[in-house]
């Protein structure tokens, strides 16, 4: 285990987003005043969405100096949230990072249960889908639903990711030295599938991972961006890990 049993001082939540103009400013208004600390702080990592979202960030910055962006060209979700991750914890000073989605598939209120498993020792604490107690949303498409029992079966037997059932959720509390331990920052994942390369790294390392049933909803507003290459992606990234595994 690599974590202490200490509340993290100093909190990042990294949240990628790209076309997220309709959901931005009520996430950061709910997640700003269910997290009033000082030492919290919220990196929008966007990437140059057309539709305004930065300039929204930018607005709602000036408001709240708690709230930052960070701005790059559109690489993928793996990319964002490596440069995210690298951001909070090279120039943020964060203990610990919660990383989660802008379309409110996320429920923010749940990041304090996440935290609350690294104060009790927890590397990593996974907001789980498929853990007893939680569940996905029954407007789900039956293509995602089914995209995404299989890919978690796929990584967990093949990539050697444990027990762990949500391996591809992208909603977790993560210390800081975990990640580092891990080179979070030096992933070769572009994509969707730098959820289990990234999980599968921090095993590695040594980091205690747990997770918390959460529930998964179907998002209100905007589109989602996952695309066919990222399945592609998904499944090299599979098949990597399982040769490393076998070297």
């Amino acid at each position: 285990m690599l974590g202490a049993m200490s509340a993290p001082a100093r909190v990042c939540f990294v949240i990628p987003t790209c076309n997220e103009a309709s959901n931005v400013v009520p996430l950061l208004e709910q997640l700003t005043g269910l997290h009033p600390e000082e030492g919290t702080v919220f990196l929008i990592v966007d990437d140059e969405s057309p539709d305004g979202t930065g300039e929204l960030v930018r607005e709602f910055a000036a408001r709240d100096g708690r709230v930052r962006l960070l701005e790059g060209p559109r690489r993928g979700l793996g990319a964002a949230c490596r440069r995210g991750i690298a951001h909070a914890l090279d120039d943020i000073g964060a203990d610990a990072i919660v990383q989660m989605d802008a379309d409110f598939s996320h429920d923010p209120a749940d990041a304090r249960r996440l935290l609350a498993r690294l104060t009790e020792g927890a590397d990593v604490a996974i907001g789980s889908r498929y853990a007893a107690g939680g569940g996905v949303d029954e407007r789900w498409p039956a293509w995602r639903r089914l995209l995404s029992v299989a890919g978690n079966r796929l990584a967990q037997r093949l990539a050697g990711l444990g027990s762990v059932r949500d391996c591809t959720g992208g909603f977790r509390a993560m210390r800081a030295d975990a990640l580092r331990a891990a080179n979070a920052g030096r992933l070769p994942v572009r994509g969707y599938a730098w959820q289990i390369a990234l999980l599968h790294r921090l095993l590695r390392t040594g980091a205690r991972v747990v997770e918390e049933p959460v529930f998964f909803r179907e998002r209100e507003r905007g589109r989602t961006k996952l695309r066919a290459r990222d399945a592609i992606e998904f499944l090299y990234c599979v098949g990597r890990l399982r040769l490393a595994r076998r070297a």
